[in-house]
């Protein structure tokens, strides 16, 4: 397999790769950012994207917010058709969109050593939940610890 690193625009890009995930192929992308951290690295992680049919809380998905801005964050609440949306390195921010806004879930985390966390797992899933659920306060302090030492 011939893989080569090409640099677009966001909007261009994940429109790409939306029109990709919409078609059925699996589609993997280069993170940036920290606001998926720490399970997500900017600039250094790569996450494995396919549609699926439905999206449950704790998955992370790739969703169009209008206007172009796209986000990678993990779906915190499903009500009816509306999703609310959190990065795990955010401590309060929030985005909402329908499920029509959904492009694509996370199935697979590649660390930048090509480890692959399966995030389909019962494991991933329950340590997520752990990170999710974990109060504010330990998340905060995690986070500034995490930050300052990039532990992971």
């Amino acid at each position: 397999m011939n893989s080569r690193k090409v640099i677009l625009p966001n909007a261009v890009m994940l429109g790409e790769v939306s029109r990709l995930l919409q078609e059925g192929h699996t589609v993997t992308i280069m993170t940036k950012g920290a606001s998926m951290s720490p399970f997500i690295r900017g600039d250094r992680d790569s996450v494995e994207l396919v549609k699926k049919d439905t999206v449950e809380v704790g998955d992370i998905a790739l969703c169009h917010l209008g206007n172009g801005h796209y986000v990678l964050h993990r779906v915190n609440a499903v009500k009816g058709d509306k999703i609310r949306l959190k990065g795990d390195g955010n401590l309060d921010a929030t985005e909402s969109c329908t499920l029509q806004d959904v492009c694509g879930t996370v199935t697979g985390i590649f660390k930048r050593d090509k480890r692959r966390f399966d995030c389909t797992s019962p494991g991933f899933k329950r340590m997520s939940r752990l990170w999710v659920n974990a109060p504010r306060i330990v998340r905060r302090y995690c986070l500034g610890i995490y930050r300052r030492v990039k532990i992971l």
